[in-house]
């Protein structure tokens, strides 16, 4: 879906819910007065985290990371406890890829927030390690106040130099000092799950409670 087959959804009083393969190329040519006019849930995973962070960050909307039918109410999912702590704030993030790529180009304070990590295997461990050390680096997960960890397709009993995908995950995310629940049943081919409503992340007893 391009920017215009995009603001024409938007723009559509009809439809009720976009479920969207997002681009950062959209952003600049999204119909703000549209989305704020008739806000509609945007669905999606992968590039379509650009999307939501940018009209989270604009007009306040809430996207769904995800595939498949949105769930009403609230959602308790389980996962695995890999940094114990209970935490409470607004989940935000997505896929990996988009939000290291949305430094300096408009991705939004996380200072407060639960971050959400899910991903999409295109490279190696080498990426997913690129990723995070730039995320770091660049000061984006300054103030980050729990990490919760969904699905990255493709990496499912990928072990490269004795390293898997959690032991790169943990050896980043250790250093934040912060609740890290992991293993959450969240990302590509997974339900969709709101983003940028709040939320408890309960790492002591493996429990994300959203919305």
């Amino acid at each position: 879906m391009n920017a215009a087959q995009l603001n024409e959804a938007l723009r559509d009083t009809t439809v009720r819910t976009i479920a969207l393969d997002g681009d950062h190329r959209v952003l600049d040519r999204l119909d703000l007065d549209a989305v704020r006019a008739d806000p509609k849930p945007i669905v999606g995973t992968g590039g379509t985290t650009f999307v939501h962070m940018e009209l989270w960050r604009v007009c306040g909307l809430v996207g769904y990371h995800g595939n498949g039918q949105i769930r009403l109410g609230s959602l308790q999912l389980t996962g695995e406890t890999w940094v114990p702590g209970r935490v409470e704030g607004v989940l935000l993030g997505g896929s990996l890829g988009p939000l290291r790529a949305m430094v300096g180009a408009g991705l939004p304070s996380l200072d407060g927030a639960i971050l959400l990590l899910t991903g999409e295997r295109t490279q190696g461990l080498g990426q997913v390690d690129r990723q995070l050390t730039h995320l770091i680096r660049a000061g984006a997960l300054k103030g980050v106040r729990g990490v919760a960890v969904g699905h990255f397709a493709g990496f499912d009993g990928f072990v490269d130099r004795e390293w898997s995908l959690n032991d790169v995950l943990t050896d980043h995310l250790n250093t934040l000092n912060v609740p890290v629940l992991g293993n959450l049943p969240i990302g590509p081919g997974r339900p969709p799950v709101p983003i940028g409503v709040s939320a408890v992340l309960n790492a002591t007893e493996a429990v994300l409670s959203v919305g």
